[in-house]
This record gives structure tokens, C-alpha cells and sequence, in this order.
């Protein structure tokens, strides 16, 4: 056997061997993940809101939720990175959820339904009161609870990765030391994730 074909013969052998290493553990992953009975479901995404007024919003969304039998349980958390348009009212408003879904398929394409209550960390851009000692405008942060209806979709494309899509209107007020300052905001999100 020449040397040519040997190396072709070892290359062969080789790139079986590493096939048959990446089925078993593929296989080990499949029986754990049976075994285990549930998944965990972690994604990313931009989200842009739309507020009454001509006004826009956009968020950094992160969540992680625990996924059995069509029921998930999920935490949420959105940060603001800025509001845009003729009335943007918060120059803070940062936020988090905690609530559960309902999956209504187990294939690829999983429409959802869900309920999250949330605290939003905000602050008034617009309204503020006067402090006596300095005489400035003060500004304060409140924490204020939050409800939210949510809906969209999943696509599960791989073992490991999905893109999601999704909807929800959340419902709240900003009261610190002013007039109260509606949260109320229609919020979109587009996204990756990955389960396990």
C-alpha cells in the first residue's frame, strides 16, 4: 500500500471514529434530557415599545423559564436603553417579571400564552418636585408593580437552538413623589435562544 493510501485510509478511519463519538454523545444527551423530563429555555432579544403619545422605547430582554409538559415558568427581565419621540416620560424604567406559560403544541413551531406579574425600577423623566434646599427639580426612583399579558411563538430549528417571537402589553404606574405616570407600554420582542 502506498503511502498516499494509507494516509487516505487513517483520515477514513478517523473521521468514523469521530462520527460515531458524536452519536454516542448525542444519544447520552437524548436519554438525559427524556430522563430529566423538562427544559430549560434561555433567550435574548432587542425589544422596541410603543408608548400613547408618538412615543417609542427600546429594551436589551433577557429571560430563562423552565419548560414540562407544556407548562413553562418563566423570569424575565427588560433594560431600557432609550425612549424616542414626542413625549419619551422616563429616563428609567427597568424591569422584571416572573409568571407562567402555556405551550399549546410540542413540535417546532410552539404558539404561547402567558401571565407575568413585575416590579418596573423607574424614574419620571418629565415630572419632578421641587427640593427646597438646593432649589433644583429632584427626580426620584420608585419601584411600582406591573401585570402583563403575553403571546407569541417559538421555533425549535435545532437540538439546541430556537428563534422566538412576541407580544405584550403591560399595565402599571410610576408613583414616587409626583403625579403618577402611566407605565402602560405594547411591547414587542424577536429573539434567539438556546434550551437544554
Amino acid at each position: 500500500m502506498t503511502r498516499g493510501k494509507l494516509l487516505l485510509f487513517a483520515l477514513l478511519i478517523s473521521f468514523f471514529s469521530i462520527g460515531q463519538e458524536e452519536k454516542k454523545l448525542f444519544e447520552k444527551y437524548t436519554e438525559w434530557q427524556e430522563s430529566k423530563n423538562w427544559r430549560i429555555n434561555a433567550a435574548g432579544a432587542f425589544s422596541p415599545g410603543f408608548l400613547t403619545e408618538n412615543t417609542q422605547s427600546v429594551q436589551l430582554h433577557g429571560y430563562l423559564g423552565f419548560l414540562q409538559d407544556r407548562i413553562e415558568m418563566r423570569g424575565d427581565i427588560f433594560y431600557l436603553l432609550n425612549q424616542y419621540g414626542d413625549r419619551p416620560r422616563f429616563d428609567m424604567n427597568h424591569q422584571i417579571y416572573a409568571g407562567a406559560f402555556y405551550h399549546f403544541s410540542e413540535k417546532s413551531f410552539q404558539p404561547y400564552l402567558g401571565f407575568q406579574p413585575g416590579l418596573a425600577l423607574s424614574r419620571s423623566s418629565e415630572h419632578g418636585t421641587l427640593d427646597l434646599e438646593s432649589g433644583e427639580i429632584v427626580h426620584k426612583i420608585a419601584v411600582n408593580p406591573l401585570i402583563s399579558p403575553v403571546g407569541g411563538i417559538k421555533y425549535y430549528a435545532s437540538h439546541f437552538f430556537y428563534a422566538f417571537l412576541e407580544t405584550r402589553y403591560i399595565m402599571g404606574k410610576h408613583k414616587a413623589n409626583t403625579y403618577p405616570v402611566h407605565l402602560d407600554e405594547w411591547r414587542f420582542a424577536f429573539g434567539m435562544g438556546l434550551f437544554f
